[in-house]
C-alpha cells in the first residue's frame, strides 16, 4: 500500500511566491543571462576600455576552467532549507512513496521525465533522502553545466556530481544512492502537448551499471514536471544539443521569461526492481532488467496519476 509523504512546502504567501519565481527564474534562464552578460563585459572591455568589465569577464572566464571538484558524500543541508521549502511551496508540493529502501542496500534512483526542465528533481534536493531512511543520495547532470560560471557552485552545494558512469560508481562505491534522469536530453524534445511522453526503450546502459554495482533500480515519475515549461521548436538546436551533449533549447514560462508556470508537482517514489549483480550481464539480461524498468514506469503512471493529469502516458 502507497504512503504518501507531504513534504513541508514552507509558508505561502506573496513575499515566498515572488522569492520563488525570481530565483528559480534565475537558476532556470541562467544560459541566457551569460549569453546576453558575456558579449555586454566583452564590449565594455574591449571598446571602453573598462577595467571592472574586464575583471568581471576575466573572472567568468576563470570560474569556467576551473576543475569541478566532486562535492563529498553528505545529507544535502541546503535541500533541506528554507530556500527549497519556498521553492516547493511555489509549486504545491508532494510526495508519494510507495516503500520505504532498504538502508543496507544501494539503488539507482531512475528519475522520470527529464522535460524542458527537471524541476520536480531539483525539488527533490533534500527530501529525497527520507525514502532511503536518510541514507545519502547524489542526483547527477551533465557535465556541462558543472562548468557553467556561478551555477556550477550552486550544483556544488546541491551535492551535485556529473552524469557519467565513473561518478555514478564512485557515488556507490561510497556508499550513496545515485540519482539518474534517465531520459536525459531526448525528452526536452519530446512533444508533449497530447501525451506525457518519456524517453527508455533504448536507455540500457543505466540497467547495465545498475546490474554491475548490484544497485536495484528505483521507479521514480514527476508528475506536472512537462507542464512548467514550454518550448520554440528548432530541429537545428536539436541537433547541436546531442552532438556537444547539453541542451540548447530556447523555452520560456511566465511572462515569456524563463520563469517556471506555477503547477502542481507530484513526485512518485516506486516499490525498487531487484537486480541481480552481474559483473558482465548479457544483452538478454540487459533487456529483461529494462523490460521491468518500462513495466514499473507504465505501472507508476496508471496508479498515481493526479486527476489534473488527462494525457497518457507514451514510452519510447
Amino acid at each position: 500500500m502507497a504512503a504518501a509523504a507531504n513534504i513541508a512546502q514552507g509558508s505561502r504567501g506573496f513575499v515566498s511566491d515572488v522569492f520563488a519565481a525570481v530565483t528559480l527564474g534565475l537558476i532556470a534562464g541562467w544560459y541566457y543571462i551569460l549569453v546576453c552578460l558575456f558579449p555586454i563585459l566583452a564590449y565594455a572591455a574591449c571598446v571602453h576600455r573598462s577595467a571592472s568589465a574586464a575583471v568581471a569577464l576575466a573572472m567568468l572566464v576563470a570560474d569556467a576552467c576551473l576543475p569541478y571538484a566532486p562535492p563529498a558524500l553528505a545529507p544535502n543541508a541546503f535541500g533541506r532549507s528554507w530556500v527549497f521549502d519556498a521553492w516547493r511551496a511555489y509549486f504545491g508540493w508532494e510526495m508519494v512513496v510507495e516503500q520505504p529502501l532498504d538502508p543496507s542496500q544501494r539503488y539507482l534512483l531512475a528519475e522520470f521525465p527529464h522535460a524542458l526542465y527537471p524541476i520536480g528533481q531539483l525539488l527533490s534536493y533534500g527530501v529525497i533522502e527520507h525514502i532511503s531512511q536518510h541514507h545519502k543520495v547524489s542526483g547527477v547532470v551533465a557535465s556541462v553545466l558543472l562548468h557553467t560560471p556561478v551555477l556550477r557552485h550552486f550544483y556544488y552545494a546541491t551535492g551535485t556530481r556529473a552524469a557519467d558512469a565513473k561518478s555514478i560508481q564512485r557515488i556507490l562505491a561510497e556508499g550513496g544512492n545515485a540519482a539518474v534522469v534517465v531520459g536525459g536530453i531526448a525528452e526536452m524534445f519530446m512533444d508533449t502537448s497530447d501525451a506525457e511522453r518519456i524517453f527508455l526503450r533504448q536507455r540500457q546502459g543505466f540497467v547495465r551499471l545498475a546490474m554491475r554495482e548490484g544497485a536495484h533500480i528505483v521507479p521514480i515519475f514527476f508528475f506536472g514536471n512537462t507542464r512548467t515549461m514550454q518550448k520554440l521548436n528548432s530541429p537545428l538546436l536539436r541537433a547541436i544539443s546531442r552532438k556537444v551533449k547539453a541542451s540548447i533549447v530556447l523555452f520560456y514560462g511566465r511572462w515569456g521569461l524563463p520563469v517556471p508556470f506555477r503547477h502542481p508537482i507530484k513526485m512518485v517514489v516506486g516499490r525498487p526492481i531487484v537486480v541481480m549483480k552481474s559483473a558482465q550481464p548479457t544483452e538478454d539480461d540487459v533487456a529483461e532488467t529494462l523490460g521491468r524498468v518500462v513495466d514499473a514506469i507504465a505501472a507508476l503512471y496508471a496508479a498515481h496519476r493526479p486527476a489534473w493529469e488527462t494525457r497518457p502516458l507514451v514510452i519510447e
